[in-house]
């Protein structure tokens, strides 16, 4: 027999666990696919007049775009850094405003900024990713041997 709850629950072992082992970057990655899932939820309750359980999702989208601006580095990250904690409390005050008035549309264009951001975040990893394979598989020359 099917039982939810179970399932519910090994799922949650299951994103528990992979959050766990996640690189730094690939936790990026997973904080903005469950930030975009969790508005999706967000704005069907909403629809659904299920106005608390929406409160719920957005406030954990809140709480999610807190923690990305709160772990930007600052120093070493530079302009990217500073745009990106520009955009962060931007998406952040969107939230609040959305939050309060369940406002579809707002949560709409959070959606598609954390979208881009996904696919930004995803291609500077593979282009990372690309990098440190050349270095990698980099022929190591031989010095000149000297010593006979």
């Amino acid at each position: 027999m099917y039982q939810p709850n179970n399932f519910q629950n090994a799922n949650n072992r299951y994103v528990e666990s992979m959050v766990k082992t996640a690189s730094p970057a690939k936790l990026v990655e997973l904080l903005y696919l469950n930030s975009i899932e969790r508005l999706n939820r967000a704005m069907n309750m909403i629809k659904n007049k299920k106005i608390a359980d929406a409160h719920n999702q957005i406030v954990r989208v809140e709480d999610i775009i807190m923690e990305l601006n709160l772990s930007l580095d600052m120093e070493k990250g530079g302009e990217i850094s500073k745009n990106l904690r520009a955009l962060y409390n931007y998406m952040y005050r969107r939230l609040l405003e959305a939050n309060l008035n369940k406002d579809i549309e707002i949560l709409e264009e959070i959606k598609v900024l954390l979208n881009t951001l996904l696919e930004a975040w995803r291609e500077a990893m593979k282009q990372a990713g690309d990098v440190i394979k050349q270095q990698v598989n980099q022929p190591t020359r031989k010095g000149l041997d000297i010593s006979t």
